[in-house]
């Protein structure tokens, strides 16, 4: 027996004794339930029509919309409206002991904490196991977590152990932490890394620089998360590592929302603990498929803090298939974070910055816009020769009669979480 199927055997058991077999339980539906997307349907339906009326009946909130007709009667409600009324949506009946405490890095300006009940967590947890397992990750394969907030997490080492989960703190990754990364990354036969996406680009830098030791280990996938990844970072990881790269979309208040599944088709939704909106810019009408809106998240299994039509700030486009299937085709980022042109259209986050790949040597970059008419690129490099160029492809994309400054750093600070804002809108009224 290999060290997977043991430690996945021990898990298995754990589950039953301790958990009532929740965990495992809650594998076994949501995959069925994601490769039978029509059957899905009519679950999804049953869970979100207990969801709201446990919520109207225990949650002080939700309690006057209890003569509800649809989900649509619930307002829609930002991270800000959720931390305001925490006491209030928060339900009475579960104790400190029957729940877990999820904290959000607040990479926004809003951090947060979220409260759930046991179930709820053993289905977060099973988010995360199965949507990696359409990648071909089984559960407990050994996993490298690249993180900023390992010391926040204070993870025992016994525990990940028993997981075959194992943390690393990426605010001191260098050459030398990225060539000892690697050598252990062989030596200890680890199968996937999950990381946000910037750390693949600082990865990337390294191993066309030549200095990566030549790979002999044997991964079979490897996730980003959090952040944009750019076309140029996956070739060059992909190629270095042979083996798929997959953006991986989630968060730490509700769990795994979609994954990029191999298919071409782009993020599949986790339709199965989530009914998802994508709203109008400018109202609460719903988007054609294809067309740009508001992510709106109802998780069906949260009954300890139920979240009923959350807007998280991230922009989406939609294309549902004939299956049952939702994909996102676009996941364009943060509405605080969208740049317009210079007659207001929105422009699409990844081709603002995605003619920036060939220039390997900016080993940052931030693209901030004033006003319509004035963009600053912050970049972190000593070269100052590629402004001409960036001049000329910001003015075919934002307009012609843009004004451009640049501004040389040698750091770009990083959010709370690790993140780095490659984009800054602030024409308040707009995004507002």
């Amino acid at each position: 027996m290999d060290e997977r199927t043991e430690k996945f055997n021990s898990f298995v058991e754990y589950d039953r004794i301790n958990n009532k077999g929740r965990l495992v339980n809650a594998c076994d539906e949501l995959e069925f339930l994601l490769n039978n997307p029509q059957i899905n349907s009519i679950f999804s339906q049953h869970y979100l029509t207990e969801l709201l009326t446990y919520a109207t009946s225990f949650s002080n909130f939700y309690s006057s919309y209890k003569n509800y007709t649809c989900l649509q009667d619930f307002p829609i409600l930002k991270k800000q409206d959720l931390k305001d009324n925490w006491d209030r949506i928060a339900v009475k009946k579960y104790n400190a002991d029957e729940v877990v405490v999820k904290y959000t890095s607040g990479s926004t300006g809003t951090p947060f904490k979220m409260i759930m009940d046991k179930y709820k967590h053993a289905r977060w947890i099973a988010g995360n196991k199965v949507l990696r397992a359409l990648d071909g990750v089984k559960s407990h394969e050994k996993t490298m977590f690249i993180s900023t907030n390992v010391a926040d997490k204070n993870i025992p080492m016994e525990r990940q152990e028993r997981d075959n989960v194992y943390y690393l703190d990426y605010r001191y990754l260098g050459e030398d932490a990225f060539s000892d990364l690697i050598q252990r990354l062989m030596s200890e036969n680890f199968k996937t890394i999950t990381a946000i996406s910037s750390v693949y680009e600082a990865m990337a830098r390294y191993i066309i620089s030549g200095k990566a030791p030549k790979w002999n280990g044997k991964l079979i996938a490897i996730f980003a998360m959090s952040e944009l990844l750019k076309d140029n970072t996956r070739k060059i990881i992909e190629e270095y590592f042979e083996c798929p790269m997959y953006s991986y979309y989630a968060n730490e208040e509700n769990g795994a929302f979609a994954i990029e599944d191999g298919s071409g088709n782009g993020h599949l939704l986790n339709t199965v603990d989530y009914h998802f909106e994508v709203l109008k810019m400018d109202s609460d009408e719903p988007t054609e498929d294809g067309e740009v809106g508001r992510l709106i998240i109802t998780d069906y299994f949260n009954k300890a803090f139920p979240i009923i039509r959350y807007e998280n700030g991230d922009l989406v486009s939609l294309k549902h298939f004939k299956d049952g299937r939702v994909y996102i085709t676009k996941l364009m980022g943060r509405v605080a974070d969208v740049l317009y042109t210079t007659d207001g259209t929105m422009v699409d986050i990844f081709h603002a910055i995605s003619f920036l790949e060939p220039c390997q040597d900016i080993k940052q970059f931030q693209l901030v816009q004033d006003d319509y008419d004035k963009l600053t690129w912050i970049l972190n490099t000593s070269n100052h020769t590629h402004e001409e160029f960036i001049v000329n492809e910001s003015k075919k994309l934002f307009g012609e009669s843009v004004n451009i400054e640049f501004k040389y750093v040698e750091e770009i600070p990083k959010l709370r979480s690790g993140k780095t804002r490659m984009t800054v809108c602030n024409i308040r009224e707009k995004v507002q």
